[in-house]
């Protein structure tokens, strides 16, 4: 016979052997009881749920254990675990199972995917009538520092208190555990619900799901959350980064769907570099809101930085509600988005400045349908900008008449745009003071919130030449301590030549602010090309200053230049005392 055929027959009889050895367990019998009615092990058996698994008794290493299900045969709480008699390991009723029997070592262990739980694993049933909660807290709680991914199969689970996601307070306290994922099979958004993962608060409380920050990269995504008249909160979002929100439904609060809130002090413990798609809220009772975008205006943490895209806040038929309220906001994005209400009491979208002074700001609406819309201020506290592109006017929203809501409709009609010259004369009429106060400029003042400041938005780079007397100068209202600059700025490659800055006090305008004096100065000296230059400015407060940019070169040298891009939604520009549509490329430094 050939080796090669010998081998095959071996190989065959081996597999044999394999099959009649697993054979209780591949037909889903359980293995003999002995006298005493525990179950001995020898090779691979199964059991039909949780319990069966905790009463069987194990008398050899690495025995494979098939459970059926955690309750029942088939609800999805099984799987397969392999026994460890040297374990100690803590249980955790899913992961790790002590037995009964055993007394300090011996431990089943569940083969699974590091970082990956199902929260049926825990005992979840997803009936829509037993509590969940403590199962799926402990799914989450099971995860390590590194974050991972709990899953929620379809069904309608419970809860009697908060489900919690980090484990920080939003201020001193950062989240052990981050880039956790929180996902369901659907927020049901069809008629048809079934196929959901619905979670329902059976019990007054606060807040039905929280995420506590600081913390970072997390996901939620296909749940539909709802209230039940219960809960006043469905989702509340505090002091996140890189967060994915996607596929929610919330329905059924009493006071506000979903909440983004950063934190409290020290300053850092805002929301930044996030994302919201296919969002649903709706307020089905009167008085209530259905998303808010905060943050802690006392601490500088605010949410910017973020895009929603395909989402739908709507005040339905309820009194005296608010689709969408933002204050403490700035930079954020909206694409596609529609703020609906059908009552004359309730409103698509506030604005609202009175805790805020010059916030929210610089807020994008693109392709959005606002049906109605209210801006709250007084006399001390105003919002800024806020821009729409392609505003919808099909379902008889009402076009923004207030001067700081600018932008064009789907029809191509423009509201509220000021020419550069009616922004000029706006400065020589209100800009005199220098105190520090607003004096009518508060849209061309930096966030109030120490670090770097951007001060250009999109655009194309456009170097200006200082060389032959050529200036170019940067308006701004500083509302912390400014003590610096970062510019790019250009020598031609070779390195030769030099660019001032110097600061001034602003006065009245333009012409009269450079008969004033020179309160900082610096200069950058036969700097390398293209270079980000890092002016120091000392002894200034707050307040608004002009920072006039000047270069010098050698006569038969090409000379040096300043970069600006795009309009800035913060400063004013200008070239030779002309303003410009521009803003410096660079960031400003705030203390």
């Amino acid at each position: 016979m050939k080796k090669g055929a010998l081998i095959l027959i071996i190989a065959l009889l081996a597999l044999t052997l394999v099959f009649s050895s697993c054979n209780k367990a591949q037909n889903g019998e359980p293995p003999t009881p002995t006298d005493s009615g525990k179950l001995k092990t020898t090779g691979s058996y199964v059991v039909d749920t949780m319990k069966d698994l905790l009463s069987l008794e194990v008398s050899e290493a690495d025995a494979i254990v098939i459970l059926k299900g955690y309750h029942e045969v088939g609800d999805g709480g099984g799987g397969t675990f392999y026994f460890d008699a040297a374990s100690t390991k803590e249980p955790d009723g899913a992961l790790v199972i002590k037995p009964t029997a055993a007394t300090e070592n011996g431990r089943f262990i569940r083969d699974c995917e590091q970082g990956y739980v199902n929260v049926k694993w825990f005992g979840a049933k997803g009936n829509g009538m037993t509590d969940d909660t403590k199962a799926i807290q402990a799914a989450i709680d099971s995860l390590g520092t590194g974050g991972g991914t709990v899953v929620l199969p379809g069904g309608n689970y419970p809860i009697t208190s908060t489900l919690n996601i980090g484990d920080g307070d939003s201020g001193e306290k950062i989240s052990s555990k981050n880039g956790i994922k929180f996902i369901g099979t659907g927020g049901g958004f069809s008629h048809n619900t079934a196929s959901a993962t619905t979670i329902k608060a059976n019990a007054e409380m606060e807040v039905m799901l929280s995420l506590n920050g600081r913390i970072s990269d997390c996901e939620i995504a296909g749940i539909y959350l709802f209230g039940n008249d219960r809960a006043k909160t469905c989702l509340e979002l505090k002091s996140f980064s890189g967060g994915y929100f996607h596929n929610i439904k919330a329905m059924g609060f009493t006071d506000t769907g979903i909440k983004l809130l950063a934190g409290n002090e020290p300053t850092g413990n805002y929301n930044i570099y996030n994302r919201f798609e296919s969002i649903n809220v709706t307020c089905l009772k009167d008085e209530t809101t259905g998303i808010l975008f905060d943050g802690n205006y006392s601490a500088h943490n605010d949410t910017w930085l973020t895009t929603v895209t395909d989402c739908r806040f709507d005040t339905a038929q309820s009194e005296n509600s608010i689709a969408a309220h933002f204050k403490f906001v700035d930079s954020i994005s909206f694409y596609r988005c529609h703020f609906n209400t059908y009552k004359d009491s309730s409103v698509g979208a506030v604005f609202d400045a009175l805790d805020n002074n010059l916030f929210p700001c610089g807020m994008a609406f693109h392709d959005c349908s606002m049906v109605s819309h209210e801006v709250w201020e007084d006399s001390t506290h105003t919002i800024r900008k806020q821009y729409f592109i392609g505003f919808g006017t099909y379902d008889n929203e009402k076009v923004p008449t207030h001067p700081k809501l600018i932008g064009v409709t789907d029809t191509g009609d423009f509201f509220n745009i000021d020419s550069i010259d009616l922004l000029l004369a706006g400065l020589k009429n209100n800009g005199g003071s220098g105190g520090g106060e607003d004096d009518g400029m508060g849209e061309y003042t930096l966030p109030a919130k120490a670090g770097r400041v951007d001060t250009y938005t999109m655009g194309s780079d456009t170097h200006h030449n200082l060389k032959d007397g050529d200036t170019i100068a940067v308006l701004l209202n500083a509302k912390n301590k400014l003590t610096g600059g970062s510019f790019y700025l250009s020598s031609y490659d070779n390195n030769v030549g030099s660019i001032k800055f110097d600061v001034y006090r602003w006065d009245t305008d333009y012409e009269t602010t450079l008969k004033g004096e020179i309160l900082a100065t610096d200069t950058a000296e036969n700097f390398e090309n293209n270079v980000q230059f890092e002016a120091k400015f000392e002894g200034l407060s707050t307040g608004y200053y002009l920072i006039v940019i000047s270069g010098t070169a050698p006569a038969d040298d090409y000379g040096v230049a300043v970069w600006t891009k795009g309009p800035s939604l913060t400063t004013l520009t200008f070239k030779n005392g002309e303003l410009i549509a521009a803003g410096l490329r660079g960031q400003f430094l705030t203390e």
